[in-house]
């Protein structure tokens, strides 16, 4: 994706030690580790307290719209460590995941997926943990 994207403080620094100790453990898939540092390093860092509530941060559950099918899915951004698809709880190691951090509502994003590259529109944001004075999760 390309552009600015916004993410909070502590997003940014729970993120950045999650991609270091996955590259110093090797575990994961690098290619998604490489997307997701990428995506933090363009990021706007901004306090939780002064975040738009139409960013995506983690643990947010927003609405997304694919747009080859017009099909509409509920997904959590979420840790690795709570990833389960069948809730609806999207890794950020995900690159559907990456692909959502910092966006807001109304924003088209894009990824590279077997077959070529999947598009989609975050539709709502359901909840955002910040415009729910919930600071530290």
């Amino acid at each position: 994706m390309e552009g600015k994207i916004k993410i909070t403080d502590l997003d940014y620094v729970r993120l950045c030690n999650l991609i270091t100790s996955l590259k110093q453990s090797k575990n994961g898939e690098l290619k998604n580790i490489s997307v997701l540092a990428e995506e933090i390093a363009r990021a706007e860092r901004v306090d939780p307290k002064q975040i738009s509530p139409e960013i995506v941060t983690m643990n947010s559950m927003v609405e997304i719209m694919d747009l080859d099918t017009s099909k509409s899915l509920i997904v959590k951004l979420v840790y690795p460590i709570d990833a389960d698809f069948k809730k609806g709880n999207v890794s950020i190691l995900s690159l559907v995941g990456s692909a959502l951090l910092g966006y807001k509502a109304g924003s088209k994003i894009s990824f590279e997926v077997p077959l070529g590259k999947k598009e989609m529109i975050i539709k709502k944001i359901i909840y955002q943990p910040e415009s729910n004075g919930e600071f530290t999760i």
